[in-house]
């Protein structure tokens, strides 16, 4: 019937088979392929700066953005409020254009690409688009 050399072979296929490293259902994704164009990548979005603002920071035509979104921009630089800590000055080294100030606000013109950076520093809880008047 059985041959004692085929039941040896038998049990050394099946051995081999279980010490043999697991197999996993998946099989891995192969590595994407890098290409020479360069890509930006765009800040992440800080939680001092208003969601509209930030948009317009990574938005492709600013222009077109900041008019959908009911910002004031002109020429690179769109209108805001900068709410500043207790006690805080407005930050050195930003182009900020003051148009008013009252306590720890200001209103003015900063350019779009120093938007993050100002929402970030420790003398600023805010950065926002001025809010409009409102009938009473």
């Amino acid at each position: 019937m059985f041959k004692p050399h085929s039941v040896i072979i038998f049990f050394l296929v099946v051995f081999a088979g279980c010490a043999g490293s697991p197999q996993t259902a998946e099989t891995p994704a192969p590595e994407p392929t890098r290409t020479a164009t360069a890509t930006t990548t765009q800040p992440s979005h800080p939680p001092n700066l208003d969601q509209r603002l930030y948009g317009l920071v990574t938005a492709d035509n600013r222009s077109e953005y900041a008019s959908e979104a009911g910002l004031t921009y002109d020429n690179g630089s769109v209108q805001v409020v900068v709410e500043l800590t207790a006690g805080a000055s407005l930050p050195e080294g930003y182009d900020v254009r003051v148009e008013l100030r009252h306590g720890q606000l200001v209103q003015g013109y900063v350019a779009v690409d120093q938007l993050v950076g100002l929402s970030r520093h420790e003398n600023v809880s805010a950065v926002r688009p001025p809010k409009e008047p409102q009938p009473t």
